[in-house]
């Protein structure tokens, strides 16, 4: 196997293991870390389940980029059904309440925007997981808040409120002793 070279403290791959959002990134963090206290790497492939294979992978991405290289590289996935100009047009629609007269709705609700896509566009998003997904990417969001009545008067919402308790400090309760 090729020698380790270091390029960071052991304690800097600790803590950056610590921030890293991705469990995955966080695991190659620490394997690199115990190779470079001396661990073995018989013992390191045993500690965190990967082949001695993968293993050599992780250091030869590490010798050749650093912490940056043991990083997750971007997917391809697949494509969205919409094209760019189709998610401009969507976004711009979305950023409006709908019209119950023309839309029939009052709010858009994700199950709306799917019969939307494929009324206006003619693609066929088989899942509202699907839809929520897309709107997330649009910046949009399928959540609403419980609509108001118009006529609701602004201090009955007040007067409803639940209100916690006030209770004196942070009070301990002594321990229990058996009899």
């Amino acid at each position: 196997m090729k020698a380790l070279l270091h390029h960071d403290e052991p304690d800097t791959l600790a803590q950056a293991s610590r921030r890293s959002k991705s469990g995955r990134v966080a695991q190659r963090l620490l394997a690199i870390r115990d190779i470079m206290l001396g661990r073995s790497r018989g013992w390191v492939c045993a500690q965190y389940g990967v082949s001695r294979e993968n293993l050599r992978h992780w250091v030869q991405w590490y010798n050749a980029h650093g912490m940056a290289g043991l990083e997750d590289a971007p997917r391809a996935g697949r494509p969205c059904k919409l094209t760019h100009t189709q998610r401009a047009a969507l976004q711009a629609r979305l950023s409006v309440p709908p019209d119950i007269g023309k839309d029939g709705v009052g709010r858009w609700r994700a199950a709306d925007v799917q019969r939307l896509i494929r009324r206006q566009y003619g693609v066929e998003y088989r899942s509202i997981t699907g839809v929520c997904n897309l709107l997330h990417r649009l910046g949009q969001s399928w959540i609403s808040g419980r609509p108001q009545h118009p006529a609701q008067a602004a201090n009955a919402v007040a007067s409803f409120k639940k209100t916690p308790r006030k209770t004196p400090g942070n009070r301990r309760r002594p321990p229990r002793q058996d009899h």
